[in-house]
């Protein structure tokens, strides 16, 4: 199969199971008061089991997991997993809330809290066309808030707050993938799939405690509750997967691109869901609004591509 095409239907399955993650999330984050934060303590239970077993099968026969007990690589892991945690318990609390098809356009304003932390926290410059793209990203936001098709504030102002978020956690993993180069030798899209495997690694390891508190909670967690777990684990985990294989076939320029295409699928999807009766998961829009989010959510994707094209023609 040609690497080109496998690298755009890899980039475009990430970009698809991420915007499914979301439905997921929404759809039992609204079963119980108490669901999401199970939803989000036995998935990652379940992805830090599943990425284990990943790391112990393909880079312990090179004795690569002798090499990884360094702090200059789990410091940066140990940020980039907080403020992971911190974003995603903030997306999963606007879930419960809001639907997935306007929720997941608006992640796109990761690039101005990416923008502003390189730019005024590390010192890098960035060019007029990079911010340019900031802009533009902005100015998708305010579309997708006006005509009644966007969040309510406080939803708004907690999901700025996880892009963040997000932001920082980016910046983290760039950090460690640094650090496991040049600690181990591995190229970079290795190191890159191993810093994955990491983080999730150690979010696992995090979760565990509060595995047993929840069985200490009332009511007790159910099967119902596992298998919740079950299937957002498999569809984030899909995403992951195929973002990484995006990025060994295509780079890491246009397999950004390619991801940032969620926004737009998640809105085909809510559409799709909401005419088929699945009232209670995407709530019914009409034409103009769905117009407004469709147009929203493509100006984010050209506004994450011009900004990842600038910065990698630095």
């Amino acid at each position: 199969m040609n690497t080109l095409f496998f690298g755009i239907v890899a980039g475009l399955t990430a970009a698809f199971f991420s915007s499914v993650s979301y439905l997921v999330a929404r759809h039992h984050g609204t079963r119980d008061k108490h669901m999401s934060r199970r939803l989000l303590i036995f998935a990652h239970a379940i992805m830090g089991v599943i990425c284990a077993v990943t790391v112990v099968s393909i880079f312990f026969k090179d004795g690569i997991v002798f090499g990884i007990w360094r702090w200059s690589i789990w410091y940066p892991c140990l940020k980039s997993t907080a403020a992971y945690f911190v974003g995603t318990s903030v997306v999963f609390r606007v879930l419960r809330t809001s639907d997935a098809s306007r929720i997941s356009p608006l992640l796109g304003l990761k690039i101005i809290a990416l923008a502003f932390i390189v730019s005024f926290i590390y010192g890098v410059t960035l060019g007029f066309v990079q911010w340019f793209a900031v802009s533009l990203c902005a100015a998708a936001a305010i579309l997708l808030q006006r005509g009644g098709s966007g969040l309510p504030a406080r939803s708004l102002v907690l999901l700025s707050c996880g892009c963040i978020c997000f932001a920082t956690a980016d910046l983290g993993i760039v950090e460690m993938i640094d650090a496991i180069q040049q600690s181990l030798p591995l190229e970079r899209f290795s190191a890159g799939c191993l810093a994955l495997l990491l983080t999730y690694i150690l979010g696992g390891m995090v979760v565990l405690p509060f595995v047993f508190f929840e069985y200490a909670r009332q009511p007790a967690p159910t099967r119902q509750d596992w298998i919740a777990a079950v299937q957002y684990s498999a569809a984030w985990l899909s995403a992951m997967f195929g973002l990484y294989a995006c990025i060994g076939c295509v780079g890491v320029m246009l397999s950004t691109i390619l991801q940032s295409t969620r926004g737009i699928m998640s809105v085909i999807l809510g559409t799709v869901l909401a005419r088929h009766g699945w009232n209670k998961l995407e709530g019914p829009v009409d034409h103009s609004i769905l117009f407004k989010r469709l147009l929203a959510a493509a100006f984010m994707t050209i506004a994450i591509s011009i900004y990842v094209i600038a910065n990698s023609s630095r």
